[in-house]
């Protein structure tokens, strides 16, 4: 599979359809035998419409934005799943030179990284001059009610919630907190039926 997913219509009403299941109960790999189009992978092809140039991915996952990526790409983690990312054991200290990335991203992983500040310091560090940094987050209602009852194949399901762990951030919240690192607010999308939403930061040219 490559991102952006370019959906057929068929696949469109199919997922519109089962919409309801796809979005709680089932995970990924339900998801693909049954031909739906998961939640992961909904949230990592709206996203990559807005990667461009080198690409890092910070708290990558199964690493599969980097690995579909036509670019050049990076993907971080504290934890390994044996997907080519680089796992360090603090995403707030990467071993990269300032200015090294063109697009940053951290995708529904923000409020599960306890010292997230450090973490935007550290992507400010990294998100050469005009660059860009994405995110996607839900709000806390929802985060609470798919963490606690519905996504029973996540990985907080059996671990719970660490400490410095938040379900979600408010719109306002989040955009306040990135600002304060020096990022500056572009662009605010929704998607997932408008349960998810997406935001794009970029990093002035007047560099501090």
């Amino acid at each position: 599979m490559t991102y952006p997913i370019e959906k057929t219509l068929s696949q469109k009403l199919w997922d519109l359809v089962f919409a309801p299941a796809r979005l709680t109960f089932f995970s990924d790999e339900m998801c693909q035998k049954l031909r739906m189009t998961s939640i992961n992978d909904e949230r990592l092809s709206f996203s990559s419409r807005f990667v461009q140039g080198r690409l890092l991915d910070i708290g990558c996952g199964k690493n599969k934005l980097v690995n579909n990526y036509q670019g050049v790409g990076t993907g971080v983690d504290v934890f390994d799943w044996k997907t080519g990312a680089t796992i360090v054991p603090d995403t707030s200290k990467l071993p990269y030179e300032s200015n090294s990335f063109d697009t940053v991203t951290i995708l529904a992983a923000l409020n599960h990284i306890p010292n997230r500040d450090e973490v935007l310091q550290e992507a400010y560090r990294l998100t050469s001059p005009s660059g860009r940094l994405v995110l996607t987050m839900i709000n806390p209602v929802l985060s609470v009610v798919g963490h606690r009852v519905l996504w029973w194949y996540g990985e907080d399901w059996a671990r719970g919630m660490e400490e410095g762990e938040v379900y979600g951030f408010w719109n306002s919240a989040l955009v306040a907190m990135v600002e304060k690192q020096g990022f500056v607010f572009s662009e605010h999308r929704r998607f997932l039926y408008g349960l998810n939403n997406l935001f794009v930061f970029t990093k002035p040219l007047d560099i501090r």
